[in-house]
């Protein structure tokens, strides 16, 4: 018997069936996109109108449209029931129904605020409502390299969005600042060797590095206390006006000693039924405490008490005590720091009697506490102010290499903003901070 020969053809092609089931999945997938779409602007615009046309059914008119459009979406899911392992049964397609329903409603809404919230108008365009139904239902696709290149789309939209929403928001340092309430312009920041920044002070402020954060009060204090009968060493230690005893020395009677603890002296002095209390920083040498407790004396107003201190002079007076500011104002608190603000500039540029006019923009100003320079730009004037510690030259310079504070500088001086109590926990709060993750500065 002859041998017959069967010729079999590679073309590289799927056979027809094979074809055909690709096709009538894609159709399934573009009937779900197209009646999802449809339903979605219908059935939130009938809502919304229900809402604020003052019914109370519109949450039921919602229930009663997503259960049509469930309805609808079995019946594409019988045109093509292979296409996915969902769509075979009954069960499979209600339960297809609902995923491609809920999921493409629920990314339907938030790519509506997203785009819009990112400037590229979702809205303005009704035929992409269809996109997150399709994207949905090609996603439940049997065939994995379909399922596979909707996801990939899905994915690639996904980002496509959130790059948009990251350049459209606000930055971190914006929202510092509007949480601060200042203006970027209004902030201007300077470099001086062997100075830091110090952070979150919501202004530009150096301090000397290796300064002490805790320095001692320079300030010497007379109190007045009522006399009580005991030992001179013998005081209530819970008082805040007398320092942490170290020891506590009786020199004769009525005149004690007080080594201190931690950073301040003190002398008590007992006599005519008043106990009068000196203190002073620990450098305030012992024997110019001693005379000046001793040579305490009444003043005005009654009840009042001050002394005669070498390097001091009275500040304040009063009962309740007299307060004592030394004369070399480099040793008060801050008198080493540097601090640059900036105001509107007045209209006219006049020089009081108590600053130097270095050149048409620039002057110095100095009084018993502070000195800085002025410098005019524009409509704004910047204000280098230091303490009296700090060189004349040092400010000179700082003021003239003053300029706008970058990012990284208002990121140091401005505190994080708060979470919003109204959007903290919500779905698109939660994309902006995806989107400043992945995209953000």
């Amino acid at each position: 018997m002859p041998c017959e020969s069967v010729w079999v053809v590679e073309t590289g092609e799927p056979p027809a069936p094979v074809r055909r089931g690709v096709w009538l999945a894609l159709a399934q997938v573009g009937l779900a996109g197209v009646v999802g779409g449809v339903f979605a602007l219908l059935g939130t615009g009938v809502v919304v109108a229900m809402v604020f046309g003052g019914s109370s059914m519109g949450y039921l008119a919602a229930l009663v449209l997503f259960v049509l459009l469930v309805a609808l979406l079995m019946a594409v899911a019988r045109v093509a029931p292979e296409a996915s392992l969902l769509t075979r049964t009954r069960g499979g397609r209600l339960f297809w129904g609902v995923a491609v329903g809920g999921a493409g409603f629920g990314l339907w809404l938030l790519a509506w605020q997203v785009s819009d919230e990112a400037g590229l108008g979702f809205s303005k365009f009704p035929l992409l409502s269809v996109v997150p139904f399709t994207l949905v239902a090609g996603v439940l696709l049997r065939r994995w390299y379909l399922a596979l290149g909707f996801l990939a789309v899905s994915v690639t939209l996904a980002l496509v969005l959130l790059h948009a929403l990251a350049a459209a928001l606000p930055s971190d340092v914006d929202q510092r600042l509007a949480a601060a309430q200042l203006a970027r312009e209004s902030i201007v920041v300077t470099s001086v060797p062997g100075y830091h920044a110090l952070p979150q002070l919501k202004s530009w402020q150096l301090e000397p590095d290796g300064a002490d954060p805790y320095p001692p009060s320079p300030y010497v204090t007379l109190y007045s206390l009522v006399d009580t009968p005991g030992p001179d060493c013998a005081f209530d230690e819970s008082d805040s006006r007398f320092p942490a005893v170290l020891t506590c020395t009786a020199e004769r009677p009525g005149l004690a000693y007080i080594d201190g603890a931690a950073v301040t002296n003190a002398y008590i002095h007992r006599v005519a039924g008043t106990q009068l209390l000196l203190t002073a920083p620990k450098y305030v040498d012992r024997a110019v405490l001693r005379d000046a407790i001793l040579a305490a004396r009444a003043t005005d107003p009654p009840g009042t008490f001050t002394t005669t201190i070498p390097g001091y002079t009275v500040e304040s007076a009063n009962p309740s005590g007299t307060s004592f500011i030394p004369d070399d104002r480099t040793l008060l608190p801050g008198s080493g720091t540097i601090q640059v603000h900036t105001r509107p500039a007045p209209t006219s540029d006049d020089c009081p009697s108590t600053c130097e006019r270095e050149t048409p923009t620039l002057r110095y100003e100095r009084d018993a506490y502070i000195h800085q320079y002025v410098l005019r730009t524009g409509p704004l004037e910047i204000i280098v102010q230091g303490g009296l510690a700090v060189p004349r030259d040092t400010l000179r310079t700082a003021t003239q290499t003053a300029h706008p504070a970058t990012d990284d500088d208002l990121r140091l001086i401005l505190p994080p903003a708060p979470p919003s109590r109204t959007q903290s926990h919500s779905p698109l709060e939660s994309i902006r901070s995806l989107a400043r993750t992945l995209f953000g500065p």
